[in-house]
């Protein structure tokens, strides 16, 4: 790790933003509704290795108890939250996992806060901004790289938002709550697309490292499964008989209402599709307010509602910028096309984003029964909305429909100052400005 020539780093990596930035204004309000912040652990980062000027980092580890508001104006966009149980003050709560890496003494960092939308619960901006050896849990001096962002001075957070990540590799978990009509649990058809890279006779309801809906009823003459070569590929029907809602365990076959067992097995490379009726929704929406939340209450709260005092209370940020790579990209442009980066008191909790790799897409992510870790490919789950329009932050036009829009549109209505910045020097006096003091 040098600490010569930080611009040199600075060339290295940030060129792509200016295509990508987005600076907005900052209202003045109440604070963020984070009622308790759960710290785990605090212990020094690279076991103390001094970045510079900016010097030692700590590290933070814990839990962010949110509660939001179900009648706010700001949650209106948020599916489900209806139905979502209310704790005694009306409000719905649910926890989510948080990890932040800061300047050990607040006054030597540029009171920058940096936040990575993580990608299915994995951490990734280490490894791309300072080149470092990726993990889930950063705590040793090669989770810190060549420093590039220490010796700069950035506070670093992520937190939890898709609730269907599966736990392992210390992937970041969040408990969403589960959307109920009349006290009664909702039930509805849910599409299950499943291909196979190798042979196997078990799959799950789900994609990759991720949790599916489970079945209301295990009897397969209630559900559907149909085999097909491509997408364009006619659906051919396996019969209710020749399959099973159920996994193998400790050598025995046992009922599974997330899993599907085929006796003759899944061939590599088809697409076999699962329709079925599926209960317990998540609201999965909630997601993307505990981004929202989480930044909020990091940048502008001293405290939470019990009295915690913020670990950012004596140096808070000035700025906040957000990254996300590919289906965190997509994350990020569906917070703004929902206006969720506005918090509850009508701030923007975000001055800069930096999307990267996710084109004009967004995502299944607030939607009833939506399975966040899903999303279209060449080949598979097309049926997953990620590349929907409207596609820039500037209006245009659909040639299809003929209706007109921008991502920016619902926050354009509030009134609120934004400005598209695609210049390279205006992105970097964000990203530059503010050197370790």
């Amino acid at each position: 790790m040098g600490c010569a020539d930080p611009g040199r780093a600075v060339a290295r990596v940030f060129l792509f933003i200016c295509i990508a930035a987005i600076a907005v204004g900052i209202a003045v309000g109440a604070e963020a509704r984070v009622e308790r912040l759960e710290i785990v652990e605090r212990s020094a980062f690279a076991d103390g290795l001094a970045f510079c000027a900016a010097g030692p980092y700590e590290r933070i580890v814990g839990r962010v108890h949110y509660s939001v508001d179900p009648d706010d104006p700001a949650n209106a966009r948020i599916v489900d939250l209806a139905l979502a149980p209310r704790d005694e003050s009306g409000s719905v709560s649910f926890v989510g996992d948080f990890i932040m890496l800061k300047p050990a003494d607040p006054a030597r960092g540029n009171r920058r806060l940096l936040y990575e939308v993580n990608n299915r619960g994995n951490l990734g901006m280490l490894g791309f901004f300072n080149l470092a050896r990726r993990s889930n849990r950063p705590s040793g001096a090669e989770h810190g790289g060549d420093g590039f962002l220490m010796v700069l001075g950035y506070t670093l957070l992520w937190s939890a938002w898709n609730w269907d990540v599966t736990e392992g590799r210390e992937r970041l978990q969040i408990e969403l709550p589960v959307a109920t009509q009349d006290g009664v649990p909702i039930t509805g058809p849910v599409a299950a697309e499943m291909t196979v890279d190798e042979p196997t006779d078990t799959n799950p309801v789900a994609w990759g490292d991720s949790r599916g809906y489970p079945a209301v009823s295990l009897d397969t003459a209630r559900a559907r499964l149909t085999v097909r070569e491509d997408q364009r590929g006619t659906r051919r029907e396996i019969a209710p008989d020749r399959w099973q809602f159920a996994r193998p365990r400790d050598g025995q076959l046992v009922p599974s209402p997330t899993h599907v067992y085929l006796a003759e097995g899944f061939e590599p490379g088809l697409l076999y599709e699962l329709v079925y009726e599926a209960g317990e929704p998540r609201v999965v929406g909630l997601g993307l307010a505990a981004i929202r939340d989480a930044v909020s209450f990091f940048r502008f709260a001293p405290t939470d509602a019990a009295g915690a005092p913020n670990p950012l209370a004596l140096a808070m940020p000035d700025k906040a910028l957000v990254f996300g790579i590919s289906q965190s990209g997509r994350v990020i442009q569906h917070l703004l096309l929902e206006a969720l980066h506005l918090d509850e008191a009508g701030r923007m909790v975000f001055d800069g984003a930096f999307v990267h790799v996710a084109g004009g897409g967004k995502g299944f992510f607030n939607h009833r029964f939506a399975q966040t870790t899903r999303h279209p490919s060449q080949h598979e789950d097309h049926q997953y909305p990620a590349d929907i329009f409207p596609f820039t932050t500037t209006p245009q036009r659909d040639p299809v429909t003929g209706a007109e829009a921008s991502v920016l549109d619902r926050a354009r209505g509030d009134g609120l100052p934004l400005l598209a910045r695609l210049s390279l020097g205006k992105t970097n006096k964000y990203l530059r400005q503010g050197r370790p003091r």
